[in-house]
């Protein structure tokens, strides 16, 4: 098993979107939170099963929202860096 460390620019971005989406219709914001710690549960336990995005960087991308994780495998660690709305400049999801 391993490892999540969350960067706290993390929870600003998972803030953010929920508030969003909760604003778009009420009980959504939850669902995509509900989502996203399932990708999380993955990824402790697998997080090497998913795609290189960028150099050592990997990527899970969501089922039912537009958004993507950007983590790193360090050691035993999983370090999540972003959760990126797909809509966005690519350039900067691993800024």
């Amino acid at each position: 098993m391993f490892r999540l460390i969350i960067k706290p620019s993390v929870h600003q971005m998972l803030d953010d979107a929920y508030w969003w989406y909760e604003e778009q219709l009420p009980g959504l914001g939850e669902r995509l939170l509900k989502e996203i710690d399932a990708c999380f549960d993955k990824l402790s336990q697998s997080p090497h099963y998913y795609s290189i995005a960028n150099e050592n960087y990997r990527q899970i991308i969501l089922k039912y929202f537009p958004y993507k994780i950007i983590f790193e495998i360090i050691d035993q660690d999983v370090v999540i860096y972003a959760v990126f709305h797909t809509s966005r400049n690519p350039d900067k999801q691993f800024n």
